[in-house]
């Protein structure tokens, strides 16, 4: 029992974690760029592999006595990461609800997203043995955290020009999931320089 818990390989789990998110929003992209039924749907199937992949993550966690991270550390880290499959999901579920479609502001968001979602899963590559390399790379994400920030404002202050009340909240609700991911993004970041400095 005690070899099977040795044996279990955590970095490898957050590559794999980190790897679907990613490519979780990477189909949110595709979807802003052309919102088809099939690629909506995509968006939904990555989110559902990031959630397996977590509670794998967790069950190994709870079973392990020792883990080459901070326990709570490692649940934080890959509890916040799996919030951006959350959000790439959201976003598209709630643009099927609306009836509405991706703009050029939430197209962009999403492709800075991208990049953040990018940066994190070089992040988790480098998490064991190149701690540098690491924090280079979390600083990056959040500096794209902040590019974010002003894209969302910028959607945000475009939007209040109109005096279509429907499309403002419809609009703003959906640009405020990108802002969200981007935080969670921001704050995955923060959570891997917290770790970089405890190993």
């Amino acid at each position: 029992m005690f070899k099977r818990k040795e044996s279990l390989n955590f970095y490898a789990l957050l590559i794999q974690q980190a790897q679907v998110i990613r490519d979780a929003v990477a189909a949110l992209c595709a979807f802003c760029e052309d919102p088809t039924q099939e690629k909506g749907d995509f968006v939904k199937v990555k989110e559902k592999e990031a959630d397996t992949i977590r509670r794998q993550l967790v069950e190994d966690i709870n079973r392990t006595f020792i883990t080459p991270i901070d326990r709570d550390d490692l649940y934080r880290l890959s509890t916040s990461i799996d919030d951006l499959a959350d959000y790439a999901w959201t976003t598209v579920k709630e643009v099927r609800i609306y009836d509405i479609q991706p703009d050029e502001h939430l197209l962009a968001m999403s492709r800075t997203l991208l990049q953040m979602a990018d940066g994190l899963l070089i992040c988790m590559q480098k998490l064991e043995k190149d701690h540098a390399g690491v924090a280079a790379e979390a600083t990056k994400v959040k500096k794209l955290e902040n590019a974010l920030n002003v894209q969302f404002h910028q959607s945000i202050a475009e939007l209040f020009e109109t005096d279509d009340i429907k499309k403002i909240l419809k609009y703003r609700e959906i640009y405020s999931h990108m802002n969200h991911a981007a935080d969670k993004g921001d704050f995955s970041a923060d959570i891997l320089l917290d770790i970089v400095v405890k190993l």
